[in-house]
C-alpha cells in the first residue's frame, strides 16, 4: 500500500515502535527513581526496613537501580547517535559508575554520622537528590553539546522526584 513512496504500515509501525520505547522508558525510569529514593533511605538506616518486615530489600533495590538508570541513558538524545551496541553497553556502564558512586555517598554517609540515625537518613536522602540534579545536569550539557540543532527539553517526568 503505498502512495507516492510513502508507505502507510510502515510509518505506523514506526509510531508503534516510538510509543512503545516511550511507555518502556517511562516504566523503567519511575521504577529506577523509586529504586533510588527507596535505597537512599535504606543505604544509610537499613533499621528501618527491619523493622518493617525480616526481608533485605537492598540487592532489589540495587539493581532496579542499575536498571531504571541505564534506560535513561539508553534514551537520552546523545546516545541516540550511538550503535545499539554501544548505546547498551555505554548505558550498562554509566549506570554501574554512577549507582556505585551514589553507594560510596551513602557509606560516607554512614561514616559521617554512625551515631544519629534521624540525621544520617536526611543526608542520605539529601546526598541523593544532590547526585541525581547533577548527574542531570550533566546529562543535559551533554546531550545539548552533541545534538547539533536541535534544543533539548527537560524530561519532567524523570525530574518531578530529584528537583
Amino acid at each position: 500500500m503505498s502512495t507516492e513512496g510513502y508507505d502507510v504500515n510502515q510509518s505506523s509501525q514506526s509510531d508503534l515502535v516510538r510509543k512503545c520505547e516511550q511507555n518502556f522508558y517511562l516504566t523503567a525510569t519511575i521504577q529506577g527513581r523509586l529504586s533510588y529514593l527507596l535505597m537512599s533511605i535504606h543505604a544509610v538506616t537499613p533499621s528501618i526496613c527491619a523493622r518493617l518486615t525480616t526481608y533485605n530489600p537492598g540487592p532489589i533495590l540495587f539493581y532496579n537501580m542499575l536498571y531504571g538508570v541505564a534506560a535513561h541513558l539508553h534514551c537520552r538524545p546523545h546516545m541516540q547517535l550511538l550503535g545499539s551496541f554501544h548505546r547498551v553497553a555505554f548505558s550498562i556502564l554509566g549506570s554501574i559508575a554512577f549507582n556505585h558512586s551514589c553507594m560510596m555517598g551513602f557509606q560516607w554517609v554512614v561514616n559521617t554520622f554512625p551515631m544519629r540515625p534521624y540525621l544520617r537518613t536526611f543526608m542520605g536522602f539529601f546526598v541523593g537528590r544532590l547526585m541525581m540534579v547533577y548527574f542531570l545536569a550533566y546529562m543535559y550539557h551533554v546531550d545539548s553539546r552533541s545534538v547539533v540543532g536541535q534544543i533539548v527539553e527537560r524530561d519532567a517526568n524523570y525530574e518531578s522526584m530529584y528537583l
